[in-house]
C-alpha cells in the first residue's frame, strides 16, 4: 500500500519517470528531477528534453552577458510547462550561491542571474542541467498521480542526472527500475 507520508518525505532528490498513461501528453517519456516536495506541493525539472531552439549564448545575450567560456556550453532543457522563460540550473555542489538550494548530497539548484554570468565566464559548476521552465504540482496532486500510476519513482543520483545522454535517460531509468521502456504498460496486475 502506498503511504503518502513517506512520499512527502522522500520525493525530493528523486526522479519521476513517466508511465505510458502519460503518452500523448507533454510529459510523454519524460524524466523529471524533483527539486522540492512537501505538504504544500512539488516542483521539478524535466532533464531529458533538450531545447534545440535555444542556446546558452541566446540566454546570456538576452541578459546582456557576453559568453567567454572556453568549454562546451551547457545544453538547455525544456524544464517544464510552468514559467518557461525562467532558468533553473540543477548542478554539482562545487558551485554555490547564497540562494542555492541543496537538493541532495551531491546535487544543488540555483535560479538566479548570477549563475548565468558565472557560467559565461567559465566559473560555473562542473556538472549542470540548465532548464527553462519547471513542472509543478499543488498539494496532494502529485501523490494522486502516483496512485493513478502516472509516475514511477526512482532515487536520483548525480551520475544519471549529469552523465547519461538526454536521449538515453528515459530508457536508462526504466531499466534501473527493472522495466523495459518499450513494453511496460500502465496497467499493473498479478500473473
Amino acid at each position: 500500500m502506498l503511504q503518502t507520508d513517506s512520499i512527502i518525505n522522500t520525493l525530493q532528490n528523486h526522479f519521476l519517470v513517466a508511465t505510458t498513461s502519460l503518452n500523448d501528453s507533454i510529459f510523454e517519456r519524460t524524466v523529471i528531477y524533483m527539486c522540492t516536495h512537501d505538504e504544500n506541493g512539488a516542483m521539478g525539472v524535466i532533464v531529458n528534453r533538450p531545447l534545440n531552439s535555444v542556446s546558452f549564448t541566446d540566454i546570456a545575450d538576452s541578459m546582456g552577458v557576453k559568453p567567454l567560456i572556453d568549454k562546451k556550453p551547457p545544453t538547455i532543457f525544456n524544464g517544464g510547462p510552468v514559467d518557461k522563460n525562467r532558468g533553473f540550473v540543477v548542478h554539482s555542489p562545487d558551485y554555490k550561491l547564497k540562494n542555492s538550494l541543496n537538493v541532495g548530497q551531491d546535487i544543488s539548484l540555483s535560479a538566479t542571474a548570477d549563475i548565468v554570468k558565472d557560467i559565461a565566464v567559465g566559473q560555473g559548476p562542473q556538472d549542470m542541467a540548465f532548464c527553462l521552465g519547471y513542472a509543478g504540482w499543488s498539494a496532494g496532486q502529485l501523490e494522486q498521480e502516483i496512485v493513478e500510476n502516472s509516475w514511477l519513482v526512482l532515487q536520483a543520483d548525480a551520475d544519471t542526472l549529469f552523465h547519461v545522454e538526454p536521449q538515453e535517460k528515459y530508457d536508462y531509468c526504466t531499466r534501473r527500475i527493472g522495466l523495459n521502456a518499450l513494453n511496460f504498460s500502465d496497467t499493473i496486475g498479478l500473473a
